[in-house]
């Protein structure tokens, strides 16, 4: 056993909010660590790429490190949620229903941030305090005002490209962080990335119309990637594939803060699983984490030990971050840490994401430029809210890859048809240039049902609880989610397109609402386990995201959203990352 002393700060986690606080910390000359479950930064990405190049199955996940333990029991992977209901588990989430959890994470130096899409979507005013103004989900401890200048800084320090005056919908106010009128303009880093050629032809053929009280348009997306020359970045090239990577690092991923908190003096120890924490029952503050090193994939440990500091920061992504407090129960905290309100671990939230795909009337020419570079923002927020789940539809760039896993099932299903040769290129031909696809992200509710905990029967190579899930969606989601499929249908007979939209009856995450039959899918958006707000009855951490029970612990992440509209939230969890750490330099370490 060892143990480490003299960290002005701990941060358990090494993905974006890990790294941006490692950074922001060690630049204002604090002695941190940073301890991680997954392998390093690599020196380059070749390996990454060549292991996606020759994946069969070209997944979020199929680029990254392969651990052996329980068949890469460190994280979880899409493929194995058609088997999610199997005993014993074949991937590493144990699945208890009554649906899938559908969504996955990356263990490795940079976090999830390395197959992110890079869509960085602000929240809108009233996503954050849904409950007072429609009666649904939980408000946030702040308002929009509150954090509007850390989305600005969050913006310049991921580096993202879009113009203000395209995002100016739903009460979205934008004004120069720097000046306290509020009066000066503020501009993005860079220009917006450049619309793909089927997002105009959309825009063109949906015309006016008015959905649900919205005029529908098509809106160009913020974006994580450089459309100039940023940071030292290369500049988009159009690879398409940016989930699961993007080859040049023109898409922002969280490796970029980790090497600068290095450089700013920041230590890091990688394949270091920290399993729990420890608490001085005397004084209610936390005195150590405890993790497990290991060399090889599959184990096992090479060195226990338990590191100290002043400050400890949770910031080990919304499943293990729970998972690692819970584990730390004793006599004393029967609950475990941080967990007297008996809310770590609830309220497990996604973004559920309903596929409507269709075939335009004219050719659209998909897979040029970035997996999605629009979207149809318009029922993000309205009245409606009082009555289902709002929705953002994303519009696809990969034609009909996600929906249907082309060009490969298109291609065999012609082939075991009787198609060849000529007729069989031009019938692809026709296809592969008209095809397109709306995801559909739906805000989803907390329901204190939807939780993590570790789990009793399945451990790892190391001996760690594994992450036990149940997950559900409460009719306000369902709703949303069939009023997105019934959006989509319009909006495709108004562009003429033909739908070809159809819920495989056979699937694993098949569901009803009002007898009709839906498949659930995964935004990779984990959210809401350890959510922040003022009571500590019903909260885990305050609006500084302090542990309301251990003034030391601090916890970072999109664990702490009380709610999630519907932006993808790695935007989110920086802003509220540099807010939270400014405040740990100015009043904790000051």
């Amino acid at each position: 056993m060892t143990e480490q002393t003299n960290y002005d700060v701990v941060i358990v986690g090494a993905g974006i909010a890990g790294g941006l606080a490692a950074y922001k910390l060690a630049q204002a000359g604090k002695r941190v660590l940073v301890l991680d479950g997954g392998p390093g930064v690599p020196p380059n990405r070749g390996d990454y790429m060549e292991k996606f190049y020759l994946s069969m199955a070209k997944t979020p996940e199929s680029p990254y490190p392969d651990n052996d333990q329980l068949k890469n029991s460190e994280r979880a992977v899409v493929l194995d949620i058609g088997s999610w209901q199997q005993r014993p588990p074949t991937g590493y989430l144990i699945q208890n229903g009554p649906l899938p959890f559908s969504s996955s994470y990356e263990r490795v130096g940079g976090g999830t941030t390395w197959h992110w899409m890079g869509t960085s979507l602000r929240h809108l005013p009233n996503d954050f305090h849904t409950q007072t103004t429609y009666g649904h989900g939980v408000d946030w401890p702040y308002g929009y005002d509150d954090l509007q200048d850390w989305y600005c800084r969050a913006e310049w320090e991921i580096g993202i490209a879009a113009d203000v005056e395209h995002q100016q919908y739903h009460g979205l106010k934008f004004w120069n962080p720097d000046d306290p009128t509020r009066q000066q303009p503020y501009q993005y880093p860079m220009p917006e990335i450049v619309q793909a050629y089927q997002d105009k032809v959309i825009e063109r053929r949906l015309g006016q119309i008015t959905v649900e009280g919205q005029q529908v348009g098509v809106s160009p997306t913020p974006q994580a990637r450089n459309s100039i020359p940023f940071d030292d970045r290369r500049v988009c090239a159009g690879n398409t594939n940016c989930i699961p990577i993007c080859p040049i690092q023109a898409k922002y991923d969280a490796s970029i803060h980790l090497g600068k908190a290095a450089n700013a003096g920041a230590e890091f120890w990688f394949q270091t699983v920290v399993y729990s924490v420890s608490v001085d029952t005397a004084t209610g503050l936390v005195s150590g984490v405890n993790y497990k090193k290991y060399q090889e994939p599959n184990g096992p440990a090479t060195e226990t030990g338990t590191v100290t500091g002043t400050v400890y920061i949770m910031a080990a992504h919304a499943i293990e971050t729970p998972k690692i407090l819970l584990n730390s129960a004793t006599n004393e905290l029967p609950n475990g840490v941080a967990n007297s309100s008996d809310q770590v671990g609830r309220n497990l939230m996604d973004h559920p994401t309903q596929l409507s795909w269709a075939l335009m009337p004219e050719p659209i020419w998909p897979f040029r430029g970035p997996l999605s570079t629009s979207g149809i923002e318009s029922l993000r927020d309205g009245d409606f809210r009082t009555e289902h789940a709002p929705f953002r539809m994303e519009i696809g760039n990969e034609g009909w890859n996600w929906a249907m896993n082309d060009p490969w099932g298109s291609v065999n299903d012609l082939v075991a048809g009787g198609e060849f040769g000529a007729t069989l290129r031009s019938t692809l031909n026709s296809l592969f240039t008209r095809q397109f696809r709306f995801g559909s992200l739906v805000e989803q509710m907390p329901l204190s049902t939807n939780r993590i905990v570790p789990s009793r029967e399945y451990t790892d190579n190391l001996g760690i609880p594994r992450p036990e899930i149940s997950y559900d969606l409460d009719p306000y989601t369902r709703a949303g989610y069939a009023a997105a499929r019934r959006v989509a249908a319009r909006l495709f007979a108004q562009m003429g397109a033909t739908d070809f939209t159809s819920p495989n009856l056979g699937s694993s995450s098949l569901f009803f609402y009002e007898d009709q039959p839906y498949i659930l899918n995964g935004a990779g958006h984990v959210m809401g386990t350890y959510r922040m707000g003022t009571d500590p009855k019903q909260f885990v951490c305050d609006a500084d995201q302090r542990s309301h029970d251990h003034a030391n612990l601090f916890l970072l992440g999109s664990g702490v959203f009380p709610s999630v509209g519907t932006a993808n939230p790695t935007l989110t969890i920086a802003a509220t990352t540099l807010k939270a750490v400014d405040n740990i330099i100015r009043t904790v370490l000051r």
